[in-house]
């Protein structure tokens, strides 16, 4: 069973993203700032950490870097409202393995983190 870490600050998203993947069988964790989600990558090593940039404190790509430095295996896939091109410019030069826009389908986030966890190729939905 995959475990995967959703770090997004609203709560509503949250709670969308971990009872889509949970209903497919994947063992979720939740954090709602970019300092929560790094404790919790370091305690319980994800296979996935799917992150928001937009986050009080840390920006998600300052987790996602600073986890790729520290972690290079746990993969990281940035879901975000935020779609223009240099935030996909960013989330792939700080470490991210993937990217998928808000708002999202459910077959599109599972189809993503699929896609993720089984290749090793950059993932932009």
């Amino acid at each position: 069973m995959n475990r995967v870490l959703v770090v997004d600050d609203e709560p509503d998203v949250r709670s969308l993203i971990y009872a889509i993947l949970v209903g497919n069988g994947f063992e979720v964790f939740q954090a709602c700032s970019g300092e929560e989600g790094l404790v919790l990558v370091s305690e319980l090593l994800p296979d996935l950490v799917v992150l928001d940039i937009v986050l009080p404190g840390l920006s998600g790509f300052e987790v996602c870097r600073l986890v790729k430095a520290k972690y290079p295996g746990v993969k990281v896939l940035v879901v975000s409202a935020l779609n223009r091109e240099i935030d996909h410019k960013y989330a792939a030069e700080y470490g991210a393995d993937g990217y998928l826009s808000k708002p999202f389908t459910v077959a599109g986030l599972l189809e993503t983190v699929d896609n993720i966890l089984s290749s090793g190729e950059y993932i932009v939905s």
